[in-house]
């Protein structure tokens, strides 16, 4: 183990838990917080031109996906490992985050007593191999398909457009994303797409 600590930065929209988490971490002698952020745009700035160990990352800042913006965080430097702790735990949004460059995936709801384990294993590659995320994805009580989530993600990023121009957009038919539409009606119990796009927020499919 490195005599020399670890420098953890942390970076999470909300400043209580980055101020908990800092203090937490501090406390353990091979780790050293040393900065924190509240917006991507300030986290940014900052690995421009700085060097670090380990960036533990939310994922939703206030409305904006932090795993949109990875090339951004790391545009400077690819040396330094990313850990995604997120409240957004669902396979989805993991193999999402491993597809963007994430290191490791972890769920607030996880034991943080052993996150000090978890930053030592990342940090020295001691991690076990990810598995692909499957074809069909289990969200609570719901099943989807990969691309019945993709559907509705473009149906919020894209909800200025029309099914016809949405449907270009996807290089589908207007009769196809009709078809997958209805099916995620079927599968969410909702009856329209604003009611479809509040489940997807509310179940952490959607960063709004």
């Amino acid at each position: 183990m490195n005599k020399i600590p670890i420098n953890v930065v942390i970076a999470d929209d909300n400043r209580f838990f980055c101020d908990a988490l800092k203090d937490s971490l501090n406390f353990h002698k091979e780790l050293n917080v040393i900065n924190t952020f509240i917006t991507l745009e300030s986290l940014i700035n900052f690995t421009a031109n700085h060097k670090f160990d380990i960036l533990v990352l939310d994922i939703n800042f206030n409305g904006k996906s932090s795993l949109d913006n990875i090339n951004k965080i790391k545009l400077k430097s690819s040396s330094f490992k990313i850990i995604a702790l997120t409240t957004m735990n669902n396979s989805f949004i993991k193999d999402k985050a491993y597809r963007n460059g994430v290191d490791l995936f972890l769920g607030k709801d996880t034991d943080l007593n052993n996150f000090k384990d978890e930053i030592l294993s990342c940090f020295h590659n001691d991690l076990s191999v990810t598995e692909p995320c499957s074809s069909k994805i289990k969200i609570g009580n719901y099943t989807f398909t990969k691309r019945k989530l993709e559907i509705l993600q473009a149906l919020y990023i894209h909800s200025d457009k029309k099914e016809k121009e949405l449907s270009e957009t996807l290089n589908i038919s207007e009769s196809s994303l009709k078809s997958h539409k209805r099916d995620l009606f079927e599968i969410t119990n909702t009856k329209n797409t604003p009611e479809l796009l509040k489940f997807g927020i509310q179940n952490g499919l959607i960063i709004s």
